[in-house]
């Protein structure tokens, strides 16, 4: 018994942990470029792009512990998923957070409050100089700024804040007095600065051997602990016993160094860092390091120079590569459902292209690997080589999951013979191809597996499209909807982008969005948006990159109904290009500067949307008569209360609103996270329907819609159940 009660007592002062490094955004297009140091207690994330926290989600990685991220470098790839993510965090619980990376990152936070609100959460911006290291209980990190060469300082176009320089002489200088001279040569500002991050994990301590403690006769108690933290102790009897003797030796330190070389301009800075360099000679390292990730584009990876930078590390590192030549989404969840769906009704659920099943580009190494979302290198307990455990299941094996419930092959043959019937009835063999409407993002606030935020595009004609609402992840529904080369010609069809109001869940895809049509198309579009937008814009044009040469802002005030204040020839011009005959905004109860818009088209069809609102009449008017009301249902019925207090709607808010209008057809949306598979679904309606993202519709297959509802009930019974318990 004292030997049990011995050994328990030693258990407890142990601190070892657990911990892995799991890749959750391989870079591919469309897909953040993100790492997770993944530890029992508290979750490091490197990198914060767009889309980050469905991916969290989807592998698993907690963001109510997520206490630090690491940014390598200010750009909108590494960062446009911060806000959402800061957001979600403080939903989960999170009460304070710390962010490393590039000075400048407190600014952008500060101005996401535009639209943001984080009362509940202290938000700690680390700051960061040369050979400055950061510690706290699972490792050490040091900050390894990189900057451009002296020779390209000059042509910077940049203008993000920064305190490295360098003088005439090409050395470093960290200072923040820009007025000084360096040797009779004025400084020159580096902009951006770039980070890189070597990361130390502790050591794993020894076992403490409780054999050898009692052959030497020590007694439980405090004795036990020094000799597990590494101190001698002497007994009673003046006995010196080592901790030597009694501790197996600790495990070596592991590393990870995380590396961004964003350009050519600093290979100069990164190849010859003295920091990384010591870390390349193995006279000074007892292990080698242990792995590399690689955020660099693959224009500078492949570059001669980098290449024998990366070869100087010792043979056991293993390298992954993080860039937008890697295919892979890291999503199943989407596939998935949309697998089930399309059983029910495959133009309604058109499967997904699998781009990014496609086997990544080859690697001229063992030791490097394109990165997969997925893919794990344990530290502790023991060091592994990469994991890559497979994911995504062919399709049919969530088929067969599904007909295994008792009644749906059942209701599926009657939904069949039912879509038939009314196929017929509507004619639907002559269904015109256009309008399509696709329903890209369908949840709200918060993204999650199966919905996105508010997204829907409007394709006019196949070369002309409307985009309502743009919220994180829009432009990875796109790639997924439509496969890369295809959803790069979507993004050149898209005229017009319509911001409904500036709260983070409907426009803060839109960045990303314009920055990769920007590679592809020098067309300006229109940008339909609240005027309150602006100073969010400006900082990020100001202090980021300018993308004003992508768009022409146009106040969504201008079209106010009845109340036209955009000049006629640039209305008229606008109209032609989008090739409809006119559009309408109002007023609706949400916050300030809320709207809702009917786009009417050439043959006088019209279609409304409401964004966020609570019942308004404001919206029954400006929807008289509309062919697809496009409403936002929050919340169930129920709820009223709720939902008057957050100024959204309920199910039977949005139908009672369509029926006044006297809406044709109601296209329920905007569904709280508690609905992600199945939203409550209205009863004995017979045009009102529920969407799902990757829905794509037309305004004569509308009709079809509620004839799901049955098969949508039983094949998310589960979910249904404890929605209604």
């Amino acid at each position: 018994m004292a030997l049990m009660k011995q050994r328990k007592q030693v258990i407890k002062s142990q601190i070892n942990f657990q911990s892995k490094l799991k890749v959750v955004g391989s870079g591919a297009l469309g897909t953040p470029s993100a790492i997770y140091l993944l530890t029992d207690h508290i979750n490091h994330l490197f990198n914060c792009g767009e889309s980050i926290q469905r991916l969290s989600q989807e592998h698993q990685c907690k963001i109510s512990k997520l206490h630090h991220i690491f940014i390598t470098s200010s750009s909108w790839r590494n960062v446009g998923g911060l806000p959402g993510m800061l957001l979600t965090a403080q939903a989960g619980g999170l009460t304070e957070i710390n962010i490393h990376g590039p000075v400048g990152l407190d600014s952008f936070v500060k101005t996401t409050k535009l639209f943001i609100n984080l009362p509940d959460l202290k938000i700690n911006f680390n700051s960061i100089t040369e050979f400055k290291t950061y510690r706290n209980k699972v490792m050490q990190v040091t900050y390894v700024p990189i900057v451009k060469s002296a020779e390209d300082i000059k042509d910077s176009s940049s203008n993000l804040v920064d305190t490295n320089y360098i003088n005439v002489n090409g050395k470093r200088v960290i200072d923040n007095k820009e007025e000084e001279n360096m040797q009779g040569g004025k400084k020159i500002k580096i902009n951006p600065r770039v980070i890189c991050y070597i990361c130390d994990i502790h050591p794993k301590q020894g076992k403490l051997l409780i054999d050898k403690c009692i052959d030497f006769g020590i007694p439980p108690g405090p004795l036990l602990h020094k000799l597990k933290s590494g101190q001698d102790v002497t007994k009673e009897d003046g006995t010196i016993v080592y901790s030597k003797d009694v501790v197996d030796p600790e495990k070596p330190i592991t590393t990870f160094i995380v590396v961004e070389c964003p350009t050519r301009e600093y290979l100069d800075s990164l190849v010859n860092d003295p920091t990384l360099l010591m870390y390349q000679r193995k006279e000074l390292m007892k292990e080698d390091v242990f792995c590399i990730f690689h955020f660099t584009p693959e224009k500078v990876f492949t570059e001669q120079r980098y290449q024998d930078w990366l070869n100087a590390f010792g043979s056991n590192t293993q390298h992954i590569i993080l860039n937008d030549e890697n295919t892979c989404m890291g999503s199943e969840a989407v596939y998935k459902n949309q697998y089930l769906l399309n059983m029910l009704h495959s133009e309604l659920f058109p499967l997904l292209k699998v781009d990014n099943f496609q086997k990544d580009k080859e690697t001229n190494n063992d030791a490097i690997h394109r990165a997969r979302g997925g893919q794990v290198l344990c530290i502790r307990p023991t060091t592994s080589h990469l994991i890559y455990d497979r994911f995504y299941n062919k399709p049919q094996i969530y088929i067969d999951e599904i007909l295994k419930i008792p009644t749906f092959p059942d209701v599926l043959k009657e939904l069949k013979t039912n879509i038939e019937e009314k196929s017929r009835e509507l004619n639907l063999s002559n269904n015109l191809d256009y309008p399509r409407i696709v329903m890209l993002g369908t949840g709200c606030s918060v993204p999650n597996k199966v919905r996105n935020t508010s997204g829907i595009l409007v394709r006019v004609n196949k070369d002309t499209s409307i985009l309502l609402d743009c919220g994180e992840g829009t432009l990875s529904q796109i790639i997924r909807f439509y496969g890369i080369s295809e959803g790069i010609n979507i993004l050149c069809t898209i005229k017009a982008i319509y911001i409904s109001h500036i709260h983070a869940d409907h426009h803060l895809g839109l960045i990303g969005l314009l920055l990769k049509r920007k590679m592809v198309t020098d067309e300006v579009l229109y940008l339909l948006t609240p005027k309150c937008i602006m100073p969010w814009f400006n900082f990020y044009n100001d202090r980021f990159e300018s993308i004003t040469e992508q768009y022409t802002i146009v106040d969504n005030n201008s079209f106010y109904q009845n109340y036209h204040t955009f000049s006629l020839i640039s209305e008229i011009e606008l109209y032609h290009k989008l090739d409809i005959k006119e559009i309408n905004t109002i007023f609706v109860k949400h916050c300030n500067q809320s709207y809702g818009i009917a786009i009417t088209l050439k043959d006088n069809k019209k279609i409304v949307y409401s964004g966020d609102t609570v019942f308004s009449k404001n919206l029954i008017q400006l929807g008289q008569n509309c062919d697809l009301l496009i409403h936002e249902a929050t919340m169930e019925n129920g709820l009223e209360d709720l939902a008057n207090r957050k100024f959204h709607s309920t199910t039977s808010g949005a139908i009672k609103a369509g029926k006044l209008m006297n809406a044709k057809f109601i296209l329920l949306t905007h569904f709280s996270q508690r609905y992600a598979k199945i939203p409550s679904i209205p009863e004995n309606e017979t045009a009102v329907g529920v969407a799902y993202d990757f829905m794509e519709l037309t305004l004569s297959n509308l009709q079809l819609l509620p004839l799901l509802n049955p098969c949508l009930k039983v094949m998310f019974n589960e979910y249904n159940k404890v929605m209604n318990d």
